[in-house]
């Protein structure tokens, strides 16, 4: 079968590979539509990875079931599902206290393990999920993006939220503004350095776009709430900046949520954070709860996923991931078809 092989560093090889096998648990999947995630795009550039190399990536698809083991029951040929990529051990502590997402014995199907950069892959069948059938394969692609803003918004979140700021307008950053819009937010100001993608954002619900490249942010944002700071920051850029306009941004209890993965260090003002008792609060990944809930909001259109989609052959994914790496365009998640 035909498949992207991560190499190494910016060298990514479409070719011929062994075709799967299904072992005892698992279910063979027809890809239809992979995301390539920034965290594949990191590691594409160099971020060290406990992956093997070569391998196939990929950890944001759907397809239809072609096979299973003897040992699986519950599905039937041609089955449209989306995998849920992290598997966990289910006996940790963590898993055990409801917490799966932190399993200490987890690994990454697109990681440790083959994903969906690849015609077939071969998956364990506790890892799928069945789609409504107003949910196209392409958009349940978009699944496990929405999934983890999902899980950030469920896990920190509480009380009334009256106001919101994004810094980046990426696929996460636009996933983040349309919930806290769902969330209640009347004010939701976004800052990203691409024009289009702050268009974007005005689209999909953002109150105020302020661009990072020209204006100065926090004194923006500060503006937009007469100086007291908003509720809630959701920072996905992932950089030393943005980390720092988190934290500037909030009013006195207010919450900082680190959505985005980024190497570079980022000094803290904790003579700022402790007196107006801020909470700055790491994400990481999502719950099967969360998954679920991801399905259900763009099945039911309260999430919208299409406008963010830039489709491309799998066997233009090098050319794809170097175009991201080097000059993104105007694309904002790239869904690969095999």
């Amino acid at each position: 079968m035909k498949s992207l092989i991560h190499m190494g560093p910016r060298h990514l090889k479409y070719g011929d590979c062994k075709e799967p096998r299904i072992s005892p648990g698992q279910v063979l999947i027809e890809v239809a539509a992979c995301g390539i995630c920034g965290t594949d795009l990191h590691v594409y550039n160099g971020l060290p990875a406990k992956w093997p190399v070569p391998g196939i990536r990929g950890h944001e698809f759907a397809g239809n079931v072609l096979a299973w083991a003897d040992d699986v029951q519950g599905f039937q040929d041609g089955d449209r599902v989306v995998v849920q990529p992290l598997v966990y051990c289910g006996q940790c502590r963590f898993c055990r206290s409801g917490q799966s997402n932190l399993c200490s014995n987890m690994y990454l199907i697109g990681g440790e393990q083959p994903g969906g950069f690849a015609e077939r892959v071969a998956v364990p069948a506790s890892s799928l999920f069945k789609l409504p059938a107003n949910l196209s394969l392409k958009q349940a692609a978009l699944i496990e993006t929405l999934a983890t803003s999902v899980h950030a918004f469920e896990r920190n979140l509480s009380g009334i939220l009256r106001s919101a700021a994004v810094l980046g307008a990426g696929a996460q950053g636009l996933f983040a503004v349309q919930l806290a819009r769902l969330a209640g937010a009347k004010l939701i100001a976004v800052s990203e350095v691409a024009p289009h993608r702050l268009a974007m954002a005005q689209k999909l619900g953002a109150t105020h776009v302020i661009n990072a490249g020209q204006e100065h942010v926090v004194e923006a944002m500060l503006a937009l709430t007469d100086g007291e700071g908003v509720d809630l920051v959701i920072e996905a850029a992932g950089k030393a900046v943005t980390r720092q306009q988190a934290t500037q941004l909030l009013r006195p209890g207010g919450t900082a949520i680190f959505l985005a993965l980024g190497a570079e260090p980022t000094p803290i003002d904790f003579m700022s954070v402790v007196p107006r008792e801020l909470h700055l609060r790491g994400t990481q990944c999502y719950t099967d709860a969360d998954f679920t809930l991801a399905i259900e909001l763009l099945a039911n259109g309260e999430i919208a996923c299409d406008p963010l989609m830039t489709e491309m052959p799998l066997e233009e994914g090098a050319a794809a991931f170097e175009s991201l790496a080097s000059n993104p365009g105007e694309a904002i998640k790239v869904i690969l078809e095999p």
